[in-house]
């Protein structure tokens, strides 16, 4: 863990006294970032962010030959905006993002670069306002809006007292399948939904069986296990690890070198 810097403590605090939103240059891609929102802080800041995990997705794609991105539980499209410039060989993203302002804030930082010109990212990327699970249903999402990227469906997490889930709003969720149906691509695909991704995950079957999928998963101790054995059972397994970020692969798949 790093240690305390007293610049980014100051700096985050000085930041959040202003309530407009900023349009900044970071990590080589242009953002419209809330001084108070906690991912948005950090970029402003020059606080490091998944910065791993990033650097590995990219040589994933590339290495494997990859050329659709899934960014499941995309938030303000970190993913989406970074690979999409960054890795070569992509010409396919879908961003999924059930929350209405969220989402509406992942389009702003898709068009945002699109003007500018890294690679067309409005030419090849999606965003879909829906979250997914293993039905067609309305659900209810809690979040704190002080930090977009915990919003959950996640009902243990809904009642967590350690965190500031204030606001309740109903969301609209599909199954993988039943919104996308391809079979005998390369993919790489994020999951990111804060408890809800084994229920992503089993509406997503004929995807994993019938595609070369490479998986980045947030996995907390509660659902690890889990999901680790129903990939198992598909045919997944295990191959990289980056903190809570947990990589799956075919077993018939050549590793990532």
């Amino acid at each position: 863990m790093a240690g305390f810097n007293p610049y980014f403590s100051v700096a985050k605090r000085v930041l959040r006294l202003r309530k407009k939103p900023i349009l900044a240059t970071r990590l080589g891609a242009n953002w419209k970032l809330y001084p108070s929102d906690w991912i948005d802080n950090r970029m402003l800041i020059g606080r490091p962010f998944e910065q791993a995990q990033l650097q590995f997705a990219q040589e994933c794609i590339e290495k494997n030959g990859l050329t659709t991105f899934y960014d499941c539980g995309a938030n303000i499209g970190l993913y989406s905006v970074l690979l999409g410039e960054r890795a070569s060989g992509l010409t396919t993203i879908h961003a999924f993002e059930p929350v209405p302002k969220t989402w509406a804030r992942l389009c702003e930082n898709l068009d945002l670069n699109d003007l500018r010109g890294l690679n067309g990212l409005r030419g090849k990327a999606t965003a879909h306002n829906y979250g997914l699970g293993t039905k067609s249903e309305t659900l209810t999402i809690a979040f704190d809006k002080k930090s977009s990227g915990t919003a959950t469906l996640d009902q243990d997490e809904k009642d967590n007292p350690r965190r500031d889930f204030a606001d309740r709003q109903q969301v609209q969720i599909h199954s993988f399948d039943s919104q996308i149906d391809v079979s005998g691509t390369s993919a790489f695909i994020k999951l990111d939904m804060e408890g809800h991704e084994a229920e992503a995950l089993k509406g997503m079957k004929n995807m994993l069986a019938n595609n070369n999928c490479y998986l980045q998963i947030e996995l907390w101790d509660k659902n690890r296990e889990q999901v680790k054995d129903w990939l198992a059972q598909r045919g997944y397994s295990v191959f990289h690890e980056i903190h809570h970020d947990i990589y799956f692969k075919r077993n018939d798949c050549s590793p990532s070198t």
